[in-house]
C-alpha cells in the first residue's frame, strides 16, 4: 500500500511536469537568474539591488548544482523536485509511525497524497520542495534520536536542520520547538544529562553547517547577517497603512521603501530601514496589527487562492478543481484543529505536530498571506487530521461530537473564505 501510494504520487507529479512549459516569473525568475550565475560564474554576487545576501543560499545552490550537472533544463529540476515531494510524503508516514502508529502513518500518507499544492509546487522554481524534504527528515531524525537515544540521529538532525535553515531561515527555531516538545513529553524541564549533551552536539552541527555562509556574509556586508536579508521587506509588506493581509503593489509607494532602495546601500542597510519602518508601524498601531494578524491567521486556515495555480497550469493536475481544493482545505484544517484539542487534552506525544504547525502558522501570520508560506505547516496538520480519524475508529462514542465539531469548523472556514474573498 505504501509503495503503491508513493508510486502513484510520483506518476501524478511526472505527468504534470511533462507538459509544463512556463518561463519562471517573479521570485521564480530571480532564483533562476541567481542559479545560472552561480553555475556559470561560481559566484553569488548579483550586481542587482537585492544582492547576494538577500536570499538564503540553499535553494540557489540546489538549482545551480542541477544546472551545472544537467544544463539549464527546467524539467530536470521539476523531476528532482517531484522525487523530493514524494520523499516528503514518505517522511510524513515515518513521523506518523514514530509519533503514533502505523495506522495514523498510513492515513497521513493517503491524506498528503491528495493535497494538490504538494503536487503543484513540484513544478515551480521555489524553495518549497527542497525545504519540506529537509526539515521533515530533520524532525524524523530528531524523533529517532529522542526515542532510541543514539547520537548519530541527533548529529544527522543537526545537519539537516542547518541545511533547512540555509534554505528558509524560518527553520532556525525548529530545534527549539522540538526540545520544548521533548520536555513536555517527558513532563519535566530537567532532561537527563546525556540527552542535553546530545542536544548540544546537534546544535553545534547545525551551527557548523550555517557558519560558512554567515562568515561570507560578514565579509561582504561588513555586518553580521546570519542567513538572509528578506525579513525587513516581508515585514513592511504586511504591516503598513495599506496592508490588508495580502501582497499589494502599494508597498512601492511607501516612503520607507523608497528610502531603502535609494542610493548605493548594502543589503543589510536596506533590510534594516524596512524592518525599522515595519516595527515602528506595529508599535504605533498595535490594535490594527493585532487585527491584521488575526485576519491573516484566519486566511491561512481558510482556502486562500494561490496565484501560482493559473500561470503554472495546475488545471492539468488530475485532482485539481477549485471546489475540491476549498472543501479539502476546510475539512483538513477542521480535523487539524480538532486534533490539536485532542492532543492537548489527552496525548502529550501528539503535541509535536501541534507545536510545529502552530509555529509556522503563527510566524507567517505576522507578515502577509501566500499559500507557499503555509506549506511547511501542512505535514503536521495532516498528521493531526489522521490522528483524529484513527481516534474515531478506536472511540466510536466520540463520533457524533467530533463530526459535529468538524462540520461546524468547516462552515466557519467557508464563511471566512467569503468574508475575505480568498477563493
Amino acid at each position: 500500500m505504501i509503495v503503491l501510494v508513493l508510486l502513484v504520487s510520483l506518476w501524478m507529479r511526472l505527468e504534470y511536469i511533462s507538459g509544463l512549459d512556463v518561463k519562471p516569473i517573479s521570485d521564480m525568475g530571480d532564483y533562476d537568474q541567481r542559479a545560472v550565475k552561480l553555475a556559470e560564474e561560481g559566484t553569488f554576487v548579483t550586481g542587482q539591488e537585492h544582492g547576494a545576501t538577500y536570499r538564503a543560499p540553499g535553494y540557489v545552490l540546489f538549482l545551480g548544482g542541477l544546472y551545472d550537472l544537467f544544463g539549464h533544463k527546467y524539467r530536470m529540476v521539476y523531476g528532482v523536485q517531484s522525487l523530493l515531494s514524494v520523499a516528503t510524503l514518505f517522511a510524513i508516514y515515518l513521523i506518523g509511525r514514530r509519533l503514533f502508529d502505523s495506522q495514523v502513518a498510513l492515513l497521513a500518507l493517503l491524506i498528503g497524497a491528495l493535497y494538490v499544492p504538494f503536487i503543484g509546487y513540484s513544478g515551480v522554481l521555489l524553495t518549497e520542495s527542497l525545504f519540506l524534504a529537509l526539515f521533515t527528515y530533520a524532525l524524523y531524525a530528531f524523533l529517532c534520536g529522542a526515542q532510541d537515544g543514539k547520537l548519530s540521529w541527533y548529529l544527522l538532525a543537526g545537519a539537516l536542520f542547518g541545511l533547512a535553515a540555509l534554505t528558509r531561515s524560518v527553520a532556525l527555531l525548529l530545534p527549539v520547538i522540538a526540545v520544548i516538545w521533548l520536555m513536555l513529553a517527558a513532563k519535566t524541564v530537567r532532561l537527563p544529562r546525556p540527552t542535553w549533551g546530545r542536544l548540544g552536539l546537534m546544535a553545534l552541527v547545525m551551527a557548523a553547517v550555517i557558519a560558512p555562509w554567515t562568515i561570507r556574509n560578514a565579509i561582504e556586508q561588513q555586518q553580521f547577517v546570519l542567513i538572509d536579508t528578506t525579513a525587513g521587506l516581508n515585514l513592511l509588506i504586511g504591516n503598513n497603512d495599506y496592508a490588508d493581509g495580502i501582497f499589494t503593489e502599494k508597498i512601492y509607494d511607501l516612503p520607507a521603501f523608497h528610502n531603502a532602495m535609494a542610493g548605493d546601500k548594502s543589503d543589510t542597510e536596506r533590510d534594516a530601514i524596512m524592518k525599522d519602518a515595519g516595527q515602528a508601524w506595529i508599535l504605533n498601531n498595535p490594535g490594527q496589527f493585532a487585527g491584521l494578524t488575526w485576519q491573516r491567521f484566519q486566511m491561512y486556515l481558510s482556502a486562500h487562492k494561490d496565484w501560482i495555480a493559473d500561470p503554472y497550469e495546475w488545471y492539468r493536475i488530475p485532482l485539481y478543481s477549485k471546489p475540491f481544493l476549498a472543501r479539502y482545505q476546510w475539512t483538513l484544517m477542521s480535523l487539524g484543529l480538532v486534533g490539536a484539542v485532542l492532543a492537548c487534552w489527552r496525548d502529550r506525544q501528539a503535541l509535536l505536530p501541534v507545536l510545529i504547525a502552530g509555529y509556522f502558522l503563527g510566524t507567517i501570520s505576522i507578515f502577509f498571506v501566500q499559500t507557499r508560506y503555509q506549506l511547511p505547516a501542512m505535514p503536521f496538520i495532516i498528521l493531526l487530521a489522521a490522528y483524529v480519524l484513527r481516534y474515531l475508529w478506536t472511540s466510536p462514542r466520540a463520533l457524533v461530537p467530533i463530526v459535529a465539531a468538524v462540520i461546524g469548523l468547516s462552515w466557519w472556514l467557508e464563511g471566512l473564505a467569503a468574508q475575505y474573498h480568498v477563493m
